[in-house]
Parts: structure tokens; sequence; C-alpha cells
């Protein structure tokens, strides 16, 4: 099991400082980056594909348009990503999803969609090298039905495609049901993992709306990503933020469930903390990837190689 982390340039500067030691970098689909990057350090590409429309194929989360194939399979190509993703989204959320007015909350139609398109992506690419990926719905909402744990077994069950566990995702997810963490991730497609995700999740309080007006944004973008019509819990909690004590409880829960064989050991387990461009870079300090990048990924490679 590979260790990754998310592209950033702190992260690459550690990394040339042998201060950190990460296996790949997980960076975006964005050809001009990749072009830059593949033939420096070790990557994978982490895909902005949805699906959930109903329309046979995935969306691009970026241009809100079908999927363009030709490009994706040169991205894959070029720096040999063994695995396509997916996110599994309710109609008409994110991405731009247009299911001709299908309701975020209706179930069958929501499962069905979701079928639809993952069977269209894997016609092209195989079943094998198709994965998708837990989530959550931003805003007031409750859960869609997209979201549900038994949903996204029944999509993994029903194409043959492998499952990418966003734990995050699954926490967000069991906190706006009001249902236990262990209880939802349980009814995931855990023998079905090809790839993990984790990241630590905090309240947002007047310390991160500082720290991030301190990084050049504005109120107004902040709450755009964070505030009542996005990512804001109940608890007013979010995520891709630095570990806390309850977030290593958590991670160590996860790799005992890995070690034990109890989830499917995965190709690599990515920490999603960090990025490009002013909010990202703000949301995990030099300091903060020194000291937990190296503890993460010393947890979860114990007993893997």
């Amino acid at each position: 099991m590979k260790f990754g982390l998310n592209y950033s340039k702190v992260a690459i500067k550690l990394y040339e400082e042998g201060v950190i030691a990460p296996d790949v970098f997980k960076c975006p689909a964005w050809p001009d980056l990749i072009s830059q990057v593949k033939d420096r350090y070790p990557i994978y590409i982490h895909f902005p594909l949805g699906v959930g429309a109903g329309i046979g194929s995935a969306i691009d989360g970026e241009t809100k348009a079908p999927a363009d194939w030709d490009k994706f399979e040169k991205l894959l190509a070029d720096t040999g990503t063994p695995y396509l993703n997916l996110h599994l989204h309710a109609p008409l959320d994110r991405f731009g999803l247009n299911a001709a007015g299908a309701s975020p909350f209706h179930g069958e139609q929501t499962l069905e969609n979701l079928i639809r398109d993952v069977e269209g992506v894997i016609r092209r690419f195989g079943k094998e090298r198709v994965i998708v990926e837990n989530g959550f719905n931003l805003g007031p909402d409750p859960l869609y039905p997209a979201y549900h744990a038994e949903i996204a077994r029944q999509v993994v069950e029903a194409t043959g495609c492998g499952f990418l566990f966003d734990i995050s995702h699954a926490r967000i997810a069991a906190m706006r049901q009001g249902q236990d963490l262990h209880e939802y991730v349980a009814q995931l497609p855990l023998r079905a993992i090809r790839e993990i995700h984790v990241t630590g999740m905090q309240v947002v309080d007047a310390y991160w709306l500082q720290r991030a007006m301190a990084s050049g944004l504005s109120l107004e973008v902040i709450e755009s990503y964070i505030g009542p019509g996005g990512a804001w819990l109940p608890n007013g909690m979010t995520d891709h933020l630095p570990l806390s004590e309850e977030d290593w409880a958590i991670m160590a829960w996860a790799a005992a469930q890995l070690r034990s064989g109890a989830w499917a050991e995965p190709w690599v387990l990515s920490l999603e903390c960090g990025g490009l461009g002013p909010f990202w870079e703000a949301t995990f300090t030099e300091e903060e990837m020194r000291e937990q990048v190296p503890r993460l990924q010393n947890l979860f490679q114990q007993g893997f190689t």
C-alpha cells in the first residue's frame, strides 16, 4: 500500500528536502501541471468526474459538460494512474448534473442513474479500472440517497467496479443522518476498496476564518465554500483540515481495520490536505505537514509492503 499526499508547493519543497517521503503525490487533472511534473515526481491523478445525471456517462466537474474521454485517457496513460475515479452524486447536485428534473431525494431514480452512468464508463474502460467515491451533499438539506452507504454498495455490486473510500466523507454523511460512524461504514463495499482518502475535520471557528483571510481570501469567497450554502455541518465542522486528536483516534481505528483484513488493502491511501491555490495552501501549513505527514504515513504503512 502506497501513501499519497495532495500535490502542493510546500509538499514538494519538503519532499525535495527529505523531510517527508510520500510514495506518490495526488494531482488534479490539469494537463499543463501534469506535463510539468510527471517526469520529476511520482504522481497520480484524481479526476473531477461525477456520475448521477443518468446520461450513461460522466460529467466533468470543471467544465460542467460530458467528459472528454480522449483528454482523460491521455492523462491516464501519461501518468500510469491505475484507476479512473467517479464521484457518486445525486440528480441536480454538484458538478452541473442535470437529470431532467429528477428529485435528489428520489432513491430509486438516483440508484438507476448512478448504475447507468457507471456502466457507461465501464464499457469504455473496463470494470477493473473504474472506482466510485462516496460523498455527501452541501448545504442544509438532509442527506440525499446518493450518499447513503447502501447506495454506494449497490452501485459497486451491480456494476462490478471498485470503491474509493473517503473516510471524512463517510464521517460527514453519518453526522448528517445522526448515525454512528462505524454502523455507516459497515454498510459500505469495504471488500471492494481500491483507494482510501483521509483528512482531518475541525470546527471552523474564528481562528480558521482569520487564518483563511490572512491568506488573502475574502470572507465572501470563504463562505462560498464553507458558508451556509457550502460544506458547513450542523456542528460547524468541515474536512480537508489538519488532524486533531479525535481524527488521530479514527485514523488508528482505520489502520487497525486494514491490518486485520476487515477492509481490502488499497493501492494507495492519500492524505487530502493542502493543495494548489491560496485557500488550500492556508489549510495545511509547512509546520503541520512536517509533523503530521510522517506520523500518518508510519501509522498506516506499518505491517504493509
